[in-house]
């Protein structure tokens, strides 16, 4: 009785969370996703649009739809870059920035990782305030808004409960905590997190087969706080002592294991990034930080004597769409 009326209870909210809210078709395809991103026609449509306020969001972050061949997605797009230093430490710098979004999401995509919505470079024809169309162009990164998800701090604030397997939630969280380790994230929080209410599958192409649906995925956001400068892991940010057994998946520790800076490094200019831009990323600190974190595993997983099947979870929430 109890969990049928947390059920209901949960259904009630997101009836009342959703009602309120545009429903725009889920897409799954990432070509269509991306070529949406990368050449879609921009909406600021009220109904599809919004414009943050600037103590909701420091970037000021505005949502727009964008059309193409009767296709639409929102998107967030963000165009700010501030210097800043992390809360309690005037020795950790980073830059608050639209690019450092694009960077996060190359560099999970090339770990193997499927944890951040699709990102790009792009410059928009909107204006530097609010939703206003503009002939001059701005540039900014654009990330997928994935529709029909609940942040992580509403649903636990609410005491609902979690619509999937909880033991992979905790697997989800670990692994990206261990991946905020790597890009210098110091701003992880129930906030930023998303809990993903679609059902998702393993094949992008069999929907609707005989696979079981995938519940509760979740999906990070929120980087423009990351690649602190410095090679070290900072001990406030990167709990790595925590993070042993089941934290990282299969997918992840070879990532880590096939690592090159070079390989990655040209990925990150073939996005867009300038040198400056780059530069700030500090490519060198950012492998420091990835070899610390690939040895933390290594040396856990060989005092624990388990094989990687053992050792590291399966990683499925990377293989659904």
């Amino acid at each position: 009785m109890p969990y049928l009326k947390m059920t209901f209870l949960f259904t009630i909210f997101l009836i009342a969370f959703f009602s309120h809210a545009e429903t725009i078709p889920l897409i799954r395809d990432e070509k269509i996703i991306f070529d949406l991103l990368y050449t879609g026609d921009l909406n600021l449509s009220k109904n599809v649009a919004k414009a943050f306020a600037k103590k909701e969001s420091i970037m000021e972050i505005r949502r727009v739809g964008l059309v193409k061949n009767s296709l639409q997605i929102r998107a967030a797009f963000r165009d700010k870059a501030v210097k800043g230093n992390a809360r309690g430490s005037m020795k950790l710098v980073y830059y608050d920035s639209y690019y450092n979004e694009v960077a996060a999401y190359i560099i999970s995509k090339y770990l193997g990782l499927n944890i951040i919505p699709a990102t790009v470079l792009r410059s928009m024809p909107i204006g530097p305030k609010g939703l206003v169309s503009s002939k001059q162009l701005r540039k900014g990164s654009l990330q997928l808004w994935v529709e029909n998800t609940v942040v992580l701090f509403d649903l636990t604030s609410s005491k609902l409960s979690y619509p999937g397997s909880v033991e992979y939630k905790k697997h989800q969280i670990r692994e990206i905590k261990a991946f905020d380790c790597i890009i210098g994230n110091v701003d992880r929080h129930a906030g930023n997190l998303l809990v993903d209410l679609n059902e998702r599958f393993e094949a992008s192409n069999e929907l609707t087969g005989n696979k079981n649906a995938y519940l509760g995925k979740i999906w990070a956001i929120d980087h423009s706080r990351a690649f602190y400068r410095g090679p070290r892991l900072d001990s406030r940010s990167c709990k790595l002592s925590k993070l042993k057994s089941q934290s990282i998946s299969i997918q992840f520790m070879q990532g880590m294991r096939a690592w090159k800076i070079e390989e990655l490094e040209k990925r990150l200019r073939a996005s867009g990034l300038s040198e400056q831009q780059l530069a700030r990323i500090e490519l060198d600190a950012l492998e420091h930080r990835l070899q610390k974190v690939k040895k933390h595993f290594e040396d856990e997983q060989r005092n624990s004597a388990l094989a990687d099947e053992e050792y590291f979870s399966s990683g499925l929430w990377h293989r659904v769409w």
